[in-house]
Order: C-alpha cells, then structure tokens, then sequence
C-alpha cells in the first residue's frame, strides 16, 4: 500500500533532481563548509532534573489536516519559542504538503540561539550538504524511508559535518534498526504513517527497546502538561510539539506549559557547594571571576569544580554546567579561563557590547538592569548572539548579587521578547510568585540560598523545590 510519506519522498526525488541540475554537489559542499559552526543539539536535550526538554516545531500546514497557521510567521514564531523555555527549535522544509522551505530554517537559524533542526523527508547525500549550507543543527532520518546502509551512509556524514541526527522509528524493527545504527537521538513517532493513528502509548512500548545511554524524543499527539509527566515517567528526554503550539490562542503560555524552568545556583566556591546543587537538581551553577566579590573563585577552584561536576557526570549522575561570571573583561581574557576552567558558558555583568558577547567562544549570558521599558529596546541588538539575559536588580555602584527585589512587571515584558533569568532577592518563600508573575524562562539565586553568607544546602535544596513546584 502506498502511504503519504511514500508520495511525499517520490516528490522529494524529483525535486532533488531539479535541484542537482542547478545547483551541483560540488557547490552545495562547498556552501556547506562555509555555513557558520553547528550547534550541538544532542547537548541540548541531555537529560536534566528541570524535566523533558521541548522541541518546538515551526509549521504551517500538514498533509492531514491542512493550513495549520493562517498567521504564519516563521521568525515570530521561533522568537516566542526560544523566550519561553524550548530547547531545541525544528523547522519543517517540506514545500508541497507542508508548506516549509529552507528560506525559513536560515531565517530562524539566524534569529535564535538553540539548536536548529531540519525537519524533512531526507533520503540522500546532497540533502545533508543542502541542511548544514542552510544552516541546519540537526536533521530528521526517517527509518521507514531509508534501509540499513542508506541510514548509515546518511547519519555518517551528517556527523563528519558536525550536525546532530534525529532517527525516527514507528515500531519494533524500525527501533531495532535505529538502535543497531549507532544513533544518539532517537525519536519514537507516535502516529501511524499508513492511517495517521495517532497513540501515545507507542513511545512507552517502544522506548523498552533503547538502551539507557541514548536521547529518546517522542513525537505527534502531545498536547499537554500531563502528556509531559507521562513522558517524565517513560524515562524519555524530549518531546517535539508543533500543532499543538501553531493552533494554540496564546502559544506563548503553550510552550511554557511544555518546556522545563531553568534553574542557577550563582557565587559556588567550593565542589562540596556544586555537588549539593546537583543532588538538588540545578541546571547551571555560577563560577564568578570578578575580584571585588566576596564569592570570588581562582582559577584553580573554578578547575577542581568543574572536574568534580565531570567526573560525576561521567558516572551517569545529573550535574549541573558551569557558568563563569565575568565584569568587563576583555574577551581574549574570557575565552582563556573558559577553556582553562572547562566553562560551559560566560555571563557577562558589565557594560560589555554585543560586540564582545558575539567574540565570546563559549555561550553567552548577559546581564542586563533595565529601569524603564524603553531600555529594553537596545536588547535586540545582543540577538541571537546571547543564549539568554540575566535580569537583575540596579543598584548604583554594583554588578550584582545585591539580594534586592527587581520590578517584576517590566521583568514579564523582557519575559514576553526574549529567554531571561529572573535575578534579585529571589529566595525559597517568593519564587514561586515571581516565576507565576514573570515566566521568565528560569530562575538565579544567590544570596536567597545563603546563611551567614555561605551556601546553605537545606535553602539551595527548599529554592529548588518551590521553583520546580510551580505550575508552568
């Protein structure tokens, strides 16, 4: 029996030979090697106590039940998904019966700071040169499409090109194939490609069959909060939403629904303090580097810390990344102490200009104090170059960790254009009304989870539980 995919990837064949006659391999490699450095989407979505991580899906229509998003707009689309929690953002490229191009994945690729994927029916070479020219993080391999040494061949030389593969299966053979292919990330579609039956319970019977060590992503059919705890207790790590979001009245509040808080445990100053953040569940820990601070680390410490969280991480334990906290250095000096202290990411707390936030070589946090909504305009120029803006409290003459309360209302206006770290005089008693009053798109702590000025594991543990608690 013939099925819509099998129409949609006859298609693709001829569209793929009227592209090679234009465009030849030889040029499309050539444009691929020229693409800027993909963004490590297997990272992305490694598993974290915040939860399942969400793949928000840029689409406008689909073969079953047409015009999806009579509004379409790829860049807004993708903008409101990054500001409100997804970790990974796909983007269908399909043009016949979705309705996708690649003009949009390049356009969202350029406007957002996650990972990117491709999501199309993909069953040759040239289309791998195609996706990592346009930008693509990431692509889609359908099993059903492709036999053993086609998935192979096609997985390889997507990682000689530094891209990420999402390996779909529909069944038991697909998922024995997908695990035997060496692949990291595979995606369990709960919908029947022959009827487009669409059955949650197809992830819980088929993610039996993958070995712990690989990235699970459940797809179709997903809608709601209570489908994420379901997938929480599948063991699966991700889960990719696309009508859900495009048809939702407020996608906004859609996505939050969907995406885990992040959480950050800033001014750590020794492993005992990182290794109670990570029994707590924190996503990142601060590391700051700028020497008037009373919670000032060396670069020595900075290094025994960050091993002890690899160390713990290569055991198969949950830890948190590391974030150094820099004001106004120089970015030469940034970069060294990142790759010397294994930093995962740089929070710059100063002055700095979007200028050294785009030279920084590791990603960017960048703190930010506005006093009237009218700062907020200078943001857009920090984009896409700044994973997130840490929103802290002005107080004249300090770079923060001042433990005053912020304006929360200007705060849920940041919240709405961009992801923010709500930062100042947060503790385990208001979180929770800040994260309901903000949904930012996660949380910083310092002094609120300090006694005496020193990190007190019962506060970090009681922080972590109120934000977790809140109903996103």
């Amino acid at each position: 029996m013939t099925t819509i995919v099998d129409t949609i990837v006859a298609r693709t064949r001829v569209d793929l030979e009227e592209l090679r006659a234009r465009i030849p391999l030889e040029e499309m490699r050539r444009r691929a090697a020229a693409a800027p450095p993909p963004r490590d989407f297997l990272a992305a979505l490694q598993p974290s106590p915040a939860g399942v991580k969400l793949i928000a899906e840029v689409k406008k229509a689909s073969p079953s039940k047409g015009l999806l998003c009579p509004d379409f707009d790829p860049l807004a689309l993708a903008r409101t998904y990054e500001a409100n929690g997804a970790s990974a953002i796909s983007v269908l490229t399909e043009p016949h019966f979705f309705q996708g191009s690649l003009e949009h994945l390049s356009a969202v690729r350029a406007a957002v700071a996650v990972p990117v994927l491709r999501k199309d029916f993909i069953v040759d070479p040239y289309q791998v040169y195609q996706a990592r020219a346009a930008g693509a993080d990431a692509i889609l391999l359908i099993c059903s499409q492709l036999d053993d040494a086609q998935l192979h061949t096609l997985l390889h030389l997507a990682h000689e090109l530094g891209m990420r593969c999402l390996v779909e299966v529909h069944d038991e053979e697909e998922t024995d194939r997908a695990v035997a292919s060496g692949a990291r990330i595979i995606g369990i579609n709960n919908r029947d490609l022959r009827d487009f039956h669409v059955d949650i319970k197809t992830t819980q019977r088929l993610r039996a069959l993958i070995p712990e060590d690989r990235v699970v992503v459940s797809e179709s059919g997903l809608h709601t909060a209570a489908d994420v705890t379901t997938l929480r207790e599948w063991q699966v790590q991700a889960l990719l939403v696309g009508e859900a979001i495009v048809t939702a009245s407020d996608r906004a509040a859609k996505v939050r629904e969907l995406s885990p808080l992040r959480v950050k445990i800033c001014g750590v100053r020794t492993p005992e303090q990182a290794l109670a953040a990570a029994e707590a569940g924190a996503d990142y820990i601060g590391l700051i580097f700028y020497p008037p601070s009373s919670r000032l680390v060396t670069p020595e410490q900075a290094a025994e810390i960050t091993q002890t969280l690899r160390n713990r991480r290569n055991s198969g334990k949950h830890a948190p990344k590391t974030v150094g906290v820099f004001v106004n250095e120089p970015s030469e000096k940034i970069n060294a102490l990142a790759q010397a202290c294994s930093l995962d990411l740089a929070q710059l707390s100063g002055d700095e200009s979007p200028e050294i936030c785009r030279a920084i070589a590791i990603p960017v946090i960048k703190a930010v104090r506005p006093r009237i909504l009218d700062d907020l305009e200078h943001l857009a120029a920090y984009r896409p170059g700044v994973q997130a803006f840490l929103l802290d409290t002005p107080v004249s003459g300090m770079w923060g960790g001042t433990g005053a309360v912020g304006d929360w209302s200007l705060a849920c206006e940041l919240a709405r254009r961009h992801p923010i770290l709500l930062a100042g005089g947060l503790t385990p008693e208001n979180v929770g009304a800040a994260i309901e009053a903000v949904q930012p798109w996660g949380v910083d702590v310092s002094s609120g989870v300090e006694t005496n000025g020193s990190k007190d594991t019962a506060k970090i543990q009681a922080f972590l539980a109120a934000a977790r608690s809140t109903e996103r």
